[in-house]
């Protein structure tokens, strides 16, 4: 029987492998013998293919042992990505004996070495290297910056906070976004203000993530979002608004009531829709004066907002919208009656069984089908089995596999043989679940 050195010796030639496949398996053999594997896996790091480079690195990482560890840093400035990237992530699983290296390939000559090391300390996750990562925000790479950003993200450390803040006026768009992305990780109060500022950014992409970021912060950016929301720039008010139905704070209710009224449509678009979320029955009367406006998104988004709510009593104003001239709309109108989920709902859900858009009658099957009123709509559902289109005949069986309904087992074998596979598929599907058979 061969000795442990011996087995991964041959193990590592293995490694060779053009098939991917066989290569994890000889990783998982390699890892399973442990420690013997550790000095030819240290020795295949210089291996001419980066194949086998990244795979012995792989290895290395699931055995954890920190004899790898200075053999790894050095595979950080691997002329091969993907090896580089193995290495990381290796040095990554060592964990905690790792991290002295890494603070040391921190300020290597090699920007690849650099970036990875930042990137494995902020997955290592040891809050205590904030301050090495913070001096490295200077570095003369952009990459190794964006990874240093993103990595005190990872920390979730309070110290980084103001160095991030001023990241997030940086002209690199990639480097502002990775801030904005950061701060919003480590939720501090402090920085609520400067990324309600960054919702002034040029870039479309900084300012999204600034407005998560906000959004993650929670409760505690709700009033100065208030304050916000009067902006003199449109842009603002618009992702503000948008913020507020994130959060869904209640006390965010009458300002959003106010921004109903604003000069720009998408304000009030983002508006009507965050009032789904933080509304109550007394906003429905504002939202109804939206369906009349002649934008097709402002009448779109109050009924997001008026379905939102969940009330009874917004059913009259939503179930009006299935006759809107606006496909999407009306769409809109039936995923909304399903939402509201009241048997109120089925009678003007049957009728847009019969719409001209093919959408439409597809989402109105399912919200029937959500709501689980049997009455009357399993025969509207069954017509719908018959449905020119076949995403409506598919929404059809779904929607009657829902409310388990044991009527329509022959119509539904009916579709066994259509023309399309995905209805065919849905009704065996349903068949099977309906009569506690294995699918055939």
């Amino acid at each position: 029987m061969a000795s442990p050195n011996r087995k991964a010796a041959d193990l590592v030639a293995k490694l060779k492998s053009k098939s991917a496949a066989s290569r994890d398996e000889v990783i998982l053999e390699l890892v399973e013998l442990g420690s013997a594997s550790v000095p030819p896996l240290i020795k295949a790091l210089n291996h001419k293919d980066y194949k086998v480079r990244m795979a012995a690195a792989q290895a290395l990482g699931g055995i954890r042992n920190k004899d790898a560890i200075d053999a790894l840093i050095e595979a950080l400035s691997d002329s091969s990505k993907n090896a580089q990237e193995a290495a990381a992530e290796a040095l990554t699983k060592i964990g905690a004996p790792a991290v002295s290296a890494l603070l040391d390939a921190l300020i290597d000559k090699d920007q690849s070495a650099r970036k990875w090391a930042a990137e494995a300390l902020g997955s290592i996750g040891d809050e205590s290297v904030a301050a090495e990562l913070v001096a490295r925000l200077s570095d003369a790479n952009v990459e190794v910056q964006r990874a240093v950003v993103t990595a005190l993200g990872a920390l979730r450390s309070k110290k980084a906070i103001q160095p991030l803040i001023g990241v997030l006026s940086s002209d690199n768009v990639e480097l502002a976004r990775a801030a904005a992305e950061a701060l919003g990780k480590i939720r501090g109060t402090v920085a609520i203000e400067p990324l309600i500022r960054t919702l002034e950014s040029p870039s479309e992409d900084v300012r999204r993530a600034a407005a998560c970021s906000l959004a993650q912060v929670g409760k505690k950016a709700v009033p100065p979002l208030l304050e916000a929301i009067k902006h003199p720039n449109y842009v603002v008010r618009r992702y503000v608004a948008d913020i507020l139905g994130v959060v869904g704070d209640e006390r965010a209710r009458d300002a959003l009531v106010a921004a109903l009224d604003d000069p720009n449509d998408r304000v009030v678009h983002y508006a009507a829709i965050s009032l789904g979320s933080v509304g109550k029955e007394s906003v429905i009367p504002h939202l109804a004066k939206l369906l009349k406006r002649s934008q097709a998104s402002v009448r779109c988004a109050a009924v997001q907002g008026l379905a939102g709510i969940g009330s009874t009593k917004a059913i009259s104003h939503t179930a009006k919208m299935l006759k809107d001239e606006d496909w999407v709309t009306r769409l809109t109108a039936a995923k909304g009656l399903g939402q509201i989920g009241s048997r109120k709902c089925v009678p003007h859900l049957i009728k847009a069984l019969k719409d001209t858009e093919w959408s439409v009658r597809l989402h109105a099957a399912l919200s029937l089908g959500q709501i689980g009123v049997k009455k009357d709509a399993i025969d509207a559902l069954r017509t719908a089995l018959d449905d020119l289109k076949p995403a409506v005949r598919r929404g059809a069986c779904e929607a009657i596999g829902l409310m388990e309904d044991l009527s329509c087992l022959d119509d539904l074998r009916g579709l066994f043989k259509d023309e399309d596979d995905k209805v065919q598929q849905a009704a065996r599907t349903v068949v099977a679940r309906l009569c506690g058979e294995e699918e055939e």
